[in-house]
Order: structure tokens, then C-alpha cells, then sequence
């Protein structure tokens, strides 16, 4: 009988910089003596990276005068806990000594990579470590890291605390988390120093986590799949939290004014579309400002107008360049964000916790988060909202009109009194992010996921949780159909928060189809989806154009000529009645209702 291999249990924190002197204040007072020691860590691999794509980690260590070598797997990782096999010990030099290691280690690393390996990157920290008693008698030993890892010319900064479970259950280390990550605004952190210098090798900048397909399969009880759907929003929010709570560095409409010289690729319409949409706008503008009995502060010109005043600004992208706006997202959590980039961690922190919404809305008869997180997820979504739109505004909606303004100036100040609301809504939302502690929420959320708090449950509700996830996916979105059903039929004369009901409603649908898809997906039940998310884009952009309309209009930009063109470009945009485009898109969602 061979024994099982070493493992390591661990929880990751990452610690805000400006928290290192009130942690190691508050670790001061458990009166146990800290080890002190300046590690500097090689790490090992193939120059393709061989070993780091089959989520194996070789590393050598020094620690004063001695050596250690280690071999780590990538494990079972999730909400800052880790579980991997780790097999640690000295040597006398600092490469790896083959001859050191026990079988089963060796056989993580075929024998023809060995000769290939070399020094990749490297990590330098200073750790100070307790060993304290937890939980129940658990025994933990806490590590603070502070440094940084190293891939050449590139660096990334180390800042974290590492909670290694030496003895006891692993509840021990989400009590002692909690505590501290209410008070040190610490956030539980999956990606380990490895993977991060594997990233800096590369040159790969962490980019917004998006939703991934989950792996589903057809004999999962309705419990694992709950399960399963729960972890897979908590890791979305978790990867896009440091960005989302990341500063503007300074205004857009600094950053892409012509006294910046910045290069501004603006999307330009095709001849019909300019010379409709000119006219469209002229006449709207015009009427509303007739109506107001004020005088038309703004003309509308084509866009060769805007061009011809922008001498940087090209119509055509340079050699390689994308025509798009905004770019898509750059730099990552632990680096500080791209100002112009970092919209879209907002957006998909937003998107990760509507999932989650979704979830605990078709498992609700079966498995129920208890209320204090419920409550905690309703903060960190209102909190996330206002700026959400603000992006959306000065980021999406205004640039798409911008090569129609015939006065760049005007156009500039108008955008430098938006961009100047919009830097104290994100300013506002990152304080009420913090002041929802979402770092402890997190973690409150998994410590109830490895508990498997839900199955606190009456009898009948138990046997609802053992049930069949495939039979319950049907009757879910058979029920979410039926719902949209009722109010596809009359769009046309649905009330704006009827319509406003039935987006939601569609939204939901969507995200629940996207989760049952890889257990129920076939040709058909893909077209289903594709049209959900068709008709949920066409009700997004009218609800966009509503919601830009408002802001501008509580931003008091009546008064000036880019806000005067701004409100104008919107009301033709309501005016131009999607509804048809809505109504038959609804009417495609129902004739391809799959048979699920």
C-alpha cells in the first residue's frame, strides 16, 4: 500500500501595501516570536515552458546559507484556498539535485525535459512568519510576503499573506481570514507566484475575467451543479475585484485631447449612414431646441468636419492597429490598471455577480444562501451600478457620436466636465466597495461553499438538492420561457417598465441557458442562446441611449453645446423606434424554443 503524497493546504490573501505595518501591529500581539528571513526563490522550466503548461512548478530556494528544492502541482484551487502536492527538500547546491527526489515526484517531470531545464524567472521577498493556533487547535503558520517577482527587465510586486495549514481542518484558515480581512481589506487570491512569473515571462498582462463554459455532466445532482455555477460567479468577481477597485489616473477627455497628442481611432459610418443619421440628428436637434424657444447653439456637420479640426486624430488605423474604441482591457490586478483600459473589470464584476443572481434565483426552492451574504451581494451591486453606467456613457455612447460634432473645443470642454463626474462616481463606488468589505464576503461565500451550508435544509428540500440537475435545468428554463412568452406577444404596447421587466427577464434567461448549455446543448438549444443574446443587445443599446440620457440630463449639460448635440443625438436614436427590430427578433426567440 503506498502512501499518499504530501499536501499542502493553503489560503491566499492579497494585502493592500499601505496595510503591511497595521498587520504585522496586529500580529505583534499575539506575543509569538516571528521568524524573519529575505527568500530568493529560481524557479525552473524548459525554454517553451513545458513543465508550467502540464501545471507543474520547480523551484529552488534559498534560505539564509541553505538550499531547498521543491516540486508543487497546480491542485485543487479556488476562493484563495489551494490543495496541491508538494514535495520539499535541502540540497546542497542551488539546481536541482534529481537524485534527491522520491518517485512519485519524478514522475511529474519526464527524464528527456530534465537536461532541458533553466533559471526562467525568479522571486525576492522578505517573509515574516508566526506559527499560532487556530480554529479548534488547528495550528497555522501565517506568512507575510513582501517583494517581488522577477522575468528579466519586467517586474511585479509581491504583497500577500499566506495561511499554510500545518495541522487541523481546513476551516480553521477561512475563520482566521475573515477576521482579518475585515479589518486589513485583504481579498482572498488563486494565482500563485509561479503562475505570476510564468505571466512576466511571457510579457502577458492579466486582462478582465470573463465567464467560461462549466463542465457539466448528465448524472450531477442538483447540488453539484449549484455548486459548480456558485464557484464559477465568485471566481469572476474575485479575478475582476483589484481591477474594478483600481484609480483613474486621469480624465479620458485629457488623455485624448489634441493638446495630448493622442492618436483617437473614431469608428466613421459609411456615406448612406452619415448623410441619414446628419439629417436625423439635425432635425432633432433643431425641434428641441424650437421647442424650448432657444437659439441652436450647434450645427451638426458631417464628419469631415470633426476630421479636418482633429489634425492627429486619422480616420484609418495605422499598420497592425485596430480600429475599435475603447481598446480591449490591459494591464492586471496586481499592476496598476490602465486608465483607458480599465472599464471593462467594472462591467465583468457587474456581469459575474447578475450570473450569481440567476443562480440563486433557479436553485431558490433548493438551495439558499444565507441572508447576511444575500445582503452583501445586494451592496456590491448597488455599489457597482453608477459607475457601470458612467463608462458606458463616456466610453461607448459619446464616442459614437463624436465625428459628427462640427467644434472639437466645444466638444472637449463638454467631455472634461464628464469626465470630472465620472472620476468621483468611481471614487464613490470604490468606497462603497470597500465599506461592503468584499474581501470577507468572498470568503464568507466559500467557507459556506466548502461547508455545504445549504444542506441546513428541511427534509423535502434535501431531497430536492439530491434530485436531478438535468431534469431540473428543463423545468427552469421551460419556466423562464414561459415567462418571456407572455410578454413577446404585445411588445409593441408594453409600458416602459414592462419592457424594462421583459429585458431583465430575457437577461436571466440567457444566463441561465448559458449555464445548462454543456448538459443539455445541442444545434438547436445553441441557436436558443444565440438569439437571447441577438435580442439582449438590441434592448441593451435602447437602454443605453435611455440611461445616457438621463445622466446627461442630471449633469445639467442642457447648457452646453456638445451636451445641447449630445441630447439631441439621443432623442434621435428613441426616435428612430427599434421596436420593430425588437418585435421580430422575439418572435425568431419563440419559433426557435428548443425542446429541452
Amino acid at each position: 500500500m503506498t502512501n499518499p503524497p504530501p499536501l499542502e493546504i493553503e489560503l491566499k490573501l492579497s494585502l493592500p501595501p499601505q496595510q503591511v505595518d497595521a498587520f504585522r501591529r496586529r500580529m505583534a500581539r499575539r506575543r509569538c516570536q516571528p521568524e524573519q528571513q529575505d527568500l530568493v526563490t529560481r524557479y525552473f522550466d524548459t525554454p517553451d515552458f513545458a513543465l508550467s503548461a502540464q501545471g507543474v512548478a520547480l523551484r529552488v530556494r534559498r534560505v539564509g546559507r541553505r538550499w531547498l528544492q521543491t516540486l508543487k502541482t497546480e491542485g485543487e484551487r479556488c476562493g484563495g484556498l489551494s490543495q496541491r502536492v508538494e514535495h520539499e527538500m535541502p540540497i546542497r547546491r542551488g539546481v536541482p539535485d534529481w537524485s534527491r527526489f522520491p518517485v512519485e515526484a519524478l514522475a511529474y517531470v519526464p527524464e528527456a525535459l530534465r537536461d532541458q531545464l533553466v533559471p526562467v524567472f525568479e522571486t525576492r521577498f522578505n517573509r515574516t512568519a508566526w506559527l499560532i493556533k487556530g480554529q479548534s487547535g488547528a495550528q497555522i503558520e501565517v506568512a507575510l510576503d513582501v517583494g517581488e517577482v522577477l522575468a528579466g527587465k519586467q517586474s511585479q510586486p509581491i504583497c500577500e499573506i499566506e495561511l499554510e495549514l500545518k495541522a487541523g481542518q481546513p476551516d480553521a484558515l477561512f475563520a482566521l481570514a475573515l477576521d482579518w480581512a475585515g479589518q486589513f481589506d485583504c481579498v482572498p487570491f488563486d494565482i500563485s507566484k509561479a503562475e505570476r512569473g510564468v505571466r512576466l515571462a511571457h510579457g502577458q498582462a492579466a486582462t478582465p475575467a470573463r465567464s467560461v463554459p462549466l463542465s457539466l455532466n448528465r448524472d450531477m445532482s442538483v447540488e453539484a451543479g449549484f455548486a459548480a455555477m456558485v464557484q464559477a460567479c465568485l471566481t469572476q468577481f474575485q479575478a475582476n475585484l483589484p481591477g474594478a477597485l483600481g484609480p483613474l489616473k486621469e480624465p479620458l477627455a485629457i488623455r485624448l485631447s489634441p493638446q495630448a497628442d493622442k492618436s483617437l481611432v473614431i469608428p466613421i459610418p459609411d456615406e448612406t449612414s452619415k448623410a441619414a443619421l446628419n439629417k436625423l440628428v439635425c432635425c432633432v436637434v433643431r425641434q428641441a431646441h424650437h421647442e424650448r424657444n432657444q437659439p441652436l447653439a450647434v450645427r451638426p456637420e458631417p464628419v469631415e468636419g470633426f476630421v479636418q479640426r482633429f489634425p492627429n486624430h486619422s480616420t484609418k488605423p495605422a499598420s497592425g492597429q485596430v480600429a475599435a474604441y475603447p481598446p480591449q482591457a490591459g494591464e492586471g490586478a496586481n499592476a496598476e490598471p490602465q486608465p483607458i483600459n480599465d472599464i471593462e473589470y467594472v462591467h465583468q464584476a457587474r456581469v459575474a455577480l447578475r450570473r450569481l443572481r440567476a443562480v440563486l434565483r433557479v436553485f431558490r426552492r433548493a438551495c439558499v444562501l444565507p441572508d447576511e451574504l444575500m445582503e452583501g451581494l445586494h451592496e456590491l451591486m448597488a455599489a457597482l451600478g453608477p459607475a457601470r453606467d458612467w463608462d458606458v456613457l463616456c466610453c461607448e455612447t459619446l464616442p459614437r457620436m463624436a465625428a459628427y460634432f462640427s467644434d472639437p473645443v466645444a466638444w472637449q470642454q463638454g467631455l472634461d466636465r464628464l469626465e470630472a463626474q465620472r472620476a468621483d462616481v468611481r471614487s464613490a463606488m470604490r468606497a462603497a466597495l470597500l465599506q461592503a468589505q468584499p474581501g470577507a464576503w468572498l470568503l464568507a461565500c466559500q467557507r459556506w461553499l466548502w461547508l455545504q451550508g445549504w444542506q441546513q435544509a428541511p427534509q423535502a428540500q434535501r431531497q430536492a438538492q439530491l434530485s436531478s440537475l438535468k431534469k431540473w435545468a428543463r423545468r427552469a428554463l421551460h419556466k423562464g420561457h414561459r415567462s418571456i412568452e407572455r410578454s413577446a406577444g404585445e411588445y409593441a404596447q408594453l409600458q416602459m417598465s414592462q419592457r424594462h421587466a421583459l429585458r431583465i427577464a430575457i437577461k436571466r434567461q440567457r444566463y441561465t441557458a448559458e449555464f445548462f448549455l454543456p448538459l443539455l446543448g445541442g444545434r438547436r438549444q445553441a441557436r436558443y442562446l444565440a438569439a437571447l443574446q441577438a435580442l439582449q443587445d438590441s434592448m441593451g443599446r435602447s437602454n443605453d441611449a435611455r440611461v445616457a440620457w438621463e445622466l446627461l440630463t442630471q449633469a445639467r449639460m442642457h447648457d452646453a453645446a456638445m451636451g445641447q448635440f449630445a441630447l439631441g443625438w439621443l432623442a434621435a436614436r428613441q426616435a428612430e423606434n427599434a421596436t420593430d427590430e425588437i418585435v421580430g427578433q422575439l418572435q425568431k426567440l419563440m419559433k426557435s424554443g428548443p425542446d429541452w
